[in-house]
């Protein structure tokens, strides 16, 4: 075997290593994860789910106040979807409060929706929902 087929051989053996390291180094790397805490300020039901590198599902049933805690989550970026359980005859305005960090965004919905929100290792990332009072 010539030494340039050697090298070859070398390298493509310590590329298919590296291939294989990522996926049990990436948890290592990443620490233990971020918190998603999504909050149910109206009384009303909600079926809420966040969607990323992790999938979880929870209904807010109906407690003023009832909160979510979802720990730990991979980091990345989520879709946090949320719906009325019990459909409503009525237009119902869903108000959305992001917060992260000491930053805060702001949406309205009307009966449902979906939002984005990132988490972070180690970070808390807070989903409020409110449905104001007429």
């Amino acid at each position: 075997m010539s030494s340039n087929t050697k090298r070859a051989a070398a390298l493509l053996a310590v590329s298919a290593l590296g291939a294989m390291i990522p996926a049990a180094g990436a948890e290592a790397a990443h620490g233990k994860g971020g918190d998603l805490v999504i909050c149910n300020h109206s009384g009303y039901m909600f079926d809420v789910y966040a969607d990323g590198p992790d999938a979880v599902t929870d209904d807010l049933a109906g407690s003023f106040d009832e909160c979510t805690d979802w720990a730990p989550l991979a980091p990345g970026s989520y879709d946090v979807g949320f719906s009325l359980r019990v459909p409503s005859q009525q237009n119902v305005i869903i108000q959305v409060r992001v917060k992260r960090d000491g930053r805060v965004v702001y949406k309205v919905f009307n009966g449902e929706g979906v939002t984005k929100a990132i988490v972070a290792d180690g970070r808390t990332t807070r989903v409020d929902l409110f449905i104001p009072r007429a």
